[in-house]
């Protein structure tokens, strides 16, 4: 039973085997104050008075801005508890997810409240409006009742005219964004210490969060909140007025810290300067090349027919200058190619990517497939845009054949998820689908996973040889295949070990016919070097969400239940029981 967090019905078992995990975790608590350390589960950990992190922080900082905007000084205080608990959440949600061996998004998340809870932050109750998933549709709404933030103002004098729980929103999304592997940011919309009636959050990737507040206000008018408390962002980037500090309000060396952090809070200066760097080297490049073709034509024409890249000059869509590989690789007399419209150049679809890129100023365009009657290739093109003498636009077009490596990666990916004897998908894309349709779900459907073993395998192998072993493999993809087409996938994991996922099934019955189907589709002989060999198979199946909520533990029931249906007989088909 859930007693440290409330979630929506569909969540709970994950939630409760969380809530086991996690008091596991805390009851190894010890206290050794002789040696100055408390220690949860060999990790060290400190207690710290909440309101110290809370109104206590704000006055303080309130104090040392003076009097001038204590609105500045609530967002750089803010600001400052928001990225720290952030980072927190991140640092413990990481920690949790490699002890306690978790993989799946979802079960990454459960921890968290949990967790939450055990460390004094606030007990969380997620509301049924929510919508975890790793994309842009992520949406979490929940409520901190006992937020040690919102009670350490409200037991305090201070006052405050915004939102509170800002620790309590940086470590809940930071602890979701490392579980998502998504950019999240979690806002409190209404707040206890400001005499609403709970301390309401919302969640979701920063480009659409205002978004979200919005639908979730449409469709509660009744909750009460003001502009200027949603207009309080916490993980906004600090701007300090620095005609608002003197040497009479802040002592120098403090005052420098303070602009020190605001100015690394504005920028990600440290983690995109190789970056930039590199983009300044190629303008200063870029505008050498300029200079040195301006200076002669000649030398202009020597370097465009030198290289292997196709280029292209371009005055409004026209082309008004182009090398030798240009004609190579579109196939058009060399002598033809100026003044040609790229609309002439370019297929269809091909162009109207290209007129995008230029018109919205992009610099680059990667594998742009060009599509013609003989044959299909894929370019990258760099796009550099600079003016003429006389001020004109000019758009250079550097154009690169990348077919071969492209269709390379396509092959490398094929050989990376589909099986080269029976072109199914393999184990490693099969899990994929499955974890995909797992995720988008809320436990509201039926899904099966048959797990397939093929009866006397090896006997063949050894009297007929692994070419006969490989053909019977194949015969056996093709016909399972046959007889049960539809949105059902089939996958070889290995071996003689086949499995089939069947979706939004209405009724367990419908995995045991699809079970029967193959069945019967093997019953029919298959000649291989002149003998008529006979097949059977044992089939296992297990349904979700009743056998599992998981890819890992789903093939694991379905195995052993396929090992209950062989020790039936050939030709048999289980489903999984907790007993066997």
């Amino acid at each position: 039973m859930l007693n440290t967090v409330k979630v929506p019905e569909s969540f709970a078992p994950l939630f409760e085997k969380a809530q086991q995990s996690v008091q596991a975790y805390f009851n190894e608590l010890k206290f050794e104050p002789e040696q100055g350390t408390i220690t949860v589960h060999n990790a060290r950990y400190v207690l710290i008075r909440g309101a110290a992190f809370s109104v206590e922080f704000f006055q303080l900082v309130r104090k040392l801005f003076g009097d001038q905007d204590p609105h500045d000084a609530d967002l750089f205080s803010a600001s400052l508890l928001y990225e720290l608990a952030h980072a927190i959440g991140r640092a413990d949600a990481k920690n949790a997810h490699q002890k306690m061996h978790l993989v799946d998004p979802i079960e990454k998340l459960s921890a968290g409240p949990i967790h939450f809870a055990h460390t004094g932050w606030a007990f969380v109750d997620i509301f049924d409006e929510s919508t975890p998933t790793a994309d842009e549709d992520f949406c979490l709404i929940y409520k901190h009742p006992f937020s040690f933030e919102c009670d350490a103002w409200q037991e305090s004098d201070a006052s405050t005219n915004n939102p509170v729980c800002v620790m309590n929103a940086g470590y809940s999304s930071g602890w979701c964004q490392e579980s998502f592997g998504i950019p999240l940011e979690a806002r409190e919309i209404s707040c206890q210490a400001l005499a609403h009636q709970e301390c309401v959050f919302i969640m979701a990737q920063p480009q659409v969060i205002e978004q979200k507040i919005a639908d979730y206000l449409d469709a509660h008018p009744d909750r009460i909140v003001c502009d200027q408390q949603l207009a309080f962002k916490h993980h906004q980037n600090i701007g300090l007025n620095t005609k608002q500090f003197t040497e009479h309000t802040l002592p120098e060396v403090l005052q420098q810290r303070l602009f020190t952090y605001a100015r690394n809070l504005e920028g990600v200066q440290q983690q995109l300067s190789a970056k930039v760097e590199q983009l300044n080297q190629e303008i200063i490049h870029r505008k050498k090349i300029e200079a040195q073709l301006q200076e002669s034509e000649q030398f202009w024409r020597t370097l465009l027919d030198t290289s292997f890249d196709a280029i292209l000059v371009c005055q409004q869509l026209h082309v008004i200058k182009a090398n030798k590989a240009s004609a190579d690789l579109f196939a058009i007399p060399y002598e033809q190619l100026a003044n040609q419209l790229l609309t002439k150049i370019f297929p269809k679809s091909g162009y109207h990517q290209l007129q995008q890129a230029i018109n919205h100023g992009a610099d680059h365009l990667t594998q742009l497939h060009l599509l013609n009657e003989t044959e299909d290739k894929y370019v990258d093109i760099h796009i550099h845009h600079t003016q003429d003498r006389n001020a004109q636009a000019i758009v250079i077009l550097a154009i690169r054949d990348i077919t071969e490596r492209a269709i390379a990666m396509q092959r490398l990916e094929r050989l990376a998820n589909y099986d080269a004897l029976t072109g199914l998908p393999n184990r490693t894309r099969f899990q994929h689908i499955i974890n995909r349709a797992l995720m988008e779900q809320n436990f509201s459907k039926k899904y099966a996973l048959l797990f397939l073993d093929l009866d006397g395998f090896k006997s063949i192998n050894d009297s007929l040889g692994h070419s006969a072993g490989d053909y019977l493999l194949f015969e056996v993809a093709e016909r399972m295949t046959t007889s049960i087409r539809g949105s059902n996938i089939i996958s070889r994991l290995g071996g003689d070990e086949f499995a089939v996922w069947i979706p939004n099934i209405e009724q367990a019955d419908n995995a045991e016919q699809v079970a029967q189907q193959i069945i019967t589709s093997l019953k029919r002989s298959i000649s291989i070097n002149g003998k008529d060999i006979f097949t059977t198979v044992s089939i296992g199946i297990a349904i979700y969400p009743k056998d599992g909520l998981d890819y890992s533990t789903l093939i694991n029931h379905a195995d052993k239940a396929m090992y209950a249906a062989k020790a039936k007989g050939k030709d048999q088909y289980q489903r999984y029981r907790a007993e066997d």
